[in-house]
């Protein structure tokens, strides 16, 4: 198995096990109601504890804090839901941390189990929740059976990048390319990486074949073991073709690849187009629209259960509302290159903070590019109940 590792070891953890290890904790959930009369009548925090992945940090938080008085004391971690998972429950980390940034997904685990508090949707502090969409807040990646665990925080949809040149695509970035390009065009052989991860790559392929009727898959997000074995004998076959020049582990293989050209195209996070734009030249890299879809994703806010029973739950939840601010929104979206909730916002905060007209031009293009990506299938599932068969599918191909 991939991507689960244990504390202090090298050794693998399916999902499997992490679902018996948070039942085993036994963690009893704490009630997501008001604060009593003990917390009120203590002095509040000004510091608040977050814990999760670096994507969704400001780059200065010294912004917030002048916005509602608020510190944060942020520690980062990686993309590996298994890593994650483990350190909220077998480390113990909402004695220490109070909010918990990931991919939506853990939330049908670490909810149920009781290790997330449910939103306090009425909370005074909470003043944006009533006028954030449903379409961000009521989503599948942040709810799990019928509850409501999660404030939506940022999110997009993820294809890949490419130099126009190489593939005959218009420069100005706007054509929907195909995902065929990646895989079995003559014209790229041998000049693509794709990322090691099932995660990453596997739902992206399978999305390609189902799109174009040769693979019969229900959802490709969480595929059985007869689909995922498909969409592996697919992937095999064109490994061994010669289609794909490396396969790629980190954030900084995908700007090294692409800003020494070593590749025509990367299924890729849109920032690293963004950096390597930086070394190379404006709009040298182009991040795709696409015919067949994207792996669409969102990540969540989380409060821990033991943080509802501490002094701070106002400023939590000061936190939880900046979030869906148009201040953050539009400082997110300059930096990253992603939307999320209230992306209207974050145009008016750039307006009325004076921001260059390029800058307001690109957050609104911001908003309409994440729409239109967002009319196409797929979300991802990174605690996909058929994970396991997925990546031992996968494995296959890496073997290959």
């Amino acid at each position: 198995m991939t991507n689960l590792v244990r504390p202090g070891s090298r050794e693998r953890l399916s999902r499997r096990e992490v679902l018996q290890g948070a039942a085993a904790v036994g963690v009893a959930a704490a009630s997501a109601t008001w604060p009593g009369a003990r917390q009120a009548a203590l002095a509040a925090s000004p510091v608040v504890r977050g814990y999760g992945v670096t994507t969704s940090q400001l780059k200065d938080w010294s912004i917030m804090e002048k916005a509602n008085g608020i510190q944060m004391e942020f520690t980062g971690t990686n993309a590996d839901i298994g890593v994650f998972m483990r350190d909220v429950i077998s480390n113990d980390l909402g004695e220490t941390h109070d909010i918990f940034i990931f991919d939506g997904g853990t939330e049908d685990v670490l909810g149920p189990q009781g290790y997330y508090g449910e939103v306090i949707e009425d909370h005074p502090e909470l003043t944006l929740w009533e006028r954030t969409p449903d379409a961000w807040k009521r989503t599948d990646l942040l709810q799990a059976e019928g509850k409501q665990y999660g404030v939506p925080v940022i999110g997009n949809a993820d294809s890949f990048g490419y130099f126009p040149e190489a593939i005959g695509a218009n420069p100005n970035g706007l054509d929907e390319v195909s995902w065929a390009k990646m895989y079995e065009d003559e014209g790229t052989k041998g000049r693509v990486s794709i990322d090691r991860s099932w995660l990453l790559s596997m739902p992206e392929m399978a999305q390609f074949l189902k799109h174009h009727g040769r693979v019969e898959i229900e959802d490709v997000a969480n595929m059985t073991g007869d689909e995922a074995r498909q969409v592996a004998d697919y992937a095999a076959e064109r490994k061994r073709a010669g289609q794909f020049r490396t396969l790629h582990a980190a954030f900084e293989e995908q700007v090294q690849l692409l800003s020494n050209r070593e590749i025509d195209l990367i299924n890729c996070w849109e920032p690293a187009t963004k950096d390597s734009n930086l070394i190379l030249g404006p709009n040298t890299v182009i991040y795709a629209f696409t015919v067949e879809g994207y792996y669409k994703w969102g990540h969540g806010a989380y409060v821990h259960v033991k943080a509802l029973e501490r002094d701070n739950v106002d400023n939590i939840y000061k936190v939880l509302n900046y979030y869906l601010s148009g201040e953050y929104r539009a400082y997110q979206a300059k930096e990253r290159g992603y939307a999320g909730p209230n992306m209207d916002l974050g145009v008016q905060y750039a307006q009325e903070n004076g921001w260059p007209e390029e800058d307001v031009e690109n957050l609104k293009w911001t908003d309409t590019k994440v729409t239109k990506k967002f009319e196409k299938p797929f979300f991802g599932k990174p605690a996909a109940p058929n994970s396991d068969v997925m990546e031992e599918e996968w494995q296959r191909f890496l073997n290959a």
